[in-house]
C-alpha cells in the first residue's frame, strides 16, 4: 500500500522542540565569532580546490559556503526535508482534529531528533534542494576542538574536505542525485504489513526490516550501499589530500575512529551510521591499494557501477566486476 498523504508536520512545534533539545553552545565572545565565521567560509573555499583538484576537476566544490548556529541548521534541514517531500506529490492531509493531532506528534518526533543531531553535526551538504550549498555548524565545530584539543585549523580544514567531496560526488556523477531521489522516494511510498515486516526481521535480524516489504528492503539495502560509498569515499579524500595539508590529521582520524559492536550495530545494520563511515572507508582503502588512486573513479559511471552491499565487505569482487 502507497503513502497517500503528503505527512503532517508543525514545523513550529519542531522548531521549539530543536530549541531545547540543541543544547548549550560553547560561549564565544563576539569578535571571535566573526574571525571563526570568515575563517570558516576562507577554509571551505580552499578544501573544495584541494579537493577537486586530488578528484581532477575543474574549480572547487558547492557554489554557497553557509555558515550557521544549530538553530540555523534546523531551519536548512527543515528546507531539505520539505524539498524531499515536495518530490512525493502528494495532496495535503484533509483538516481536521486528527491531522493536527499527527502534526504536533510528528514536530515534536522531528524537533527531538533535529535538536539532538544538530549538537553532534558539523556540516552537511545541500544534495535535495539543489541550491549547491555547503553547511557548517560553527558552535559544534568549535565544541569539538575544544573538546578534543585539536588544532583548529587542521579540523576545520579535514571537516571541509569531507563536506566538499560530497559537493563535488555530485559533479562527477550528475544523475547521482535523481538515483537516490527514486530510491528514497520508493522507500517513502512503501507500507509492509506486520506479518511481511516480521517475516523480514526474522531472515535478516535486522530491525529495519520490520518497516519495508520485500522490494521495500532491497531498496533500502541499495540506499545504504550507497550511502556507506559515498561517506566512505568522502573520508578517503580527506585523510588522502590531509595527508599533504593537515598536520594532524592522523590525530584526527584516530579521534573518529567509529566503534564495532554499538547497540545500534545489534540491533540494525541498516540503521547504523557509524558502520557506513567505517566500512565505506576501509572499501575504499582496499580498492585504492589494489588498483590505484583513480580505481574508485569507475563508482561514479552510472548507477550500476555503485558497490552493492556484498562487494562493501568484498571489495575484490567489486574489482573484478567493474575494472576486470
Amino acid at each position: 500500500m502507497l503513502m497517500e498523504h503528503r505527512p503532517a508536520l508543525d514545523w513550529s512545534v519542531a522548531r521549539r522542540v530543536a530549541a531545547v533539545t540543541d543544547g548549550q553552545p560553547p560561549a564565544v565572545a563576539r569578535p571571535e565569532v566573526v574571525r571563526l565565521v570568515a575563517d570558516l567560509r576562507v577554509t571551505a573555499r580552499r578544501a573544495g580546490e584541494l579537493a577537486a583538484r586530488h578528484l581532477r576537476l575543474d574549480g572547487g566544490g558547492a557554489a554557497e559556503i553557509r555558515v550557521v548556529d544549530r538553530p540555523g541548521w534546523a531551519r536548512a534541514a527543515r528546507r531539505m526535508a520539505e524539498s524531499a517531500l515536495d518530490d512525493l506529490g502528494l495532496p495535503e492531509r484533509p483538516g481536521g482534529a486528527m491531522t493536527r493531532l499527527r502534526a504536533v506528534g510528528n514536530g515534536l518526533a522531528a524537533g527531538a531528533a533535529l535538536g539532538l543531531v544538530s549538537r553532534r553535526m558539523l556540516g552537511q551538504y545541500d544534495a535535495l534542494t539543489g541550491d549547491d550549498a555547503l553547511y557548517l555548524v560553527a558552535p559544534t565545530i568549535v565544541e569539538h576542538e575544544r573538546s578534543h584539543g585539536f588544532v583548529p585549523a587542521d579540523f576545520r580544514l579535514w571537516i571541509a574536505l569531507h563536506e566538499q567531496t560530497h559537493a563535488l560526488q555530485f559533479r562527477l556523477a550528475p544523475w547521482l542525485r535523481g538515483h537516490l531521489s527514486d530510491l528514497m522516494l520508493r522507500l517513502a511510498g512503501d507500507d509492509a504489513g506486520l506479518l511481511e515486516g516480521l517475516a523480514g526481521w526474522r531472515a535478516t535480524r535486522d530491525a529495519a526490516a520490520l518497516l519495508a516489504s520485500r522490494p521495500g528492503r532491497e531498496d533500502l539495502t541499495r540506499l545504504t550501499a550507497a550511502m556507506t560509498f559515498l561517506e566512505g569515499h568522502a573520508d578517503h579524500v580527506a585523510d588522502t589530500v590531509g595527508r599533504r595539508h593537515v598536520r594532524t590529521v592522523a590525530t584526527l582520524r584516530r579521534a573518529f575512529r567509529r566503534p564495532e559492536g554499538t547497540l545500534i550495530s545489534r540491533v540494525s545494520r541498516t540503521l547504523d551510521k557509524g558502520a557506513q563511515y567505517r566500512d565505506g572507508l576501509a572499501f575504499c582503502r582496499a580498492v585504492r591499494a589494489a588498483r590505484g588512486a583513480g580505481a574508485l573513479g569507475a563508482a561514479f559511471h552510472d548507477p550500476a557501477a555503485l558497490p552493492t552491499a556484498a562487494e562493501i565487505a568484498d571489495p575484490r569482487s567489486w574489482l573484478n566486476r567493474v575494472h576486470g
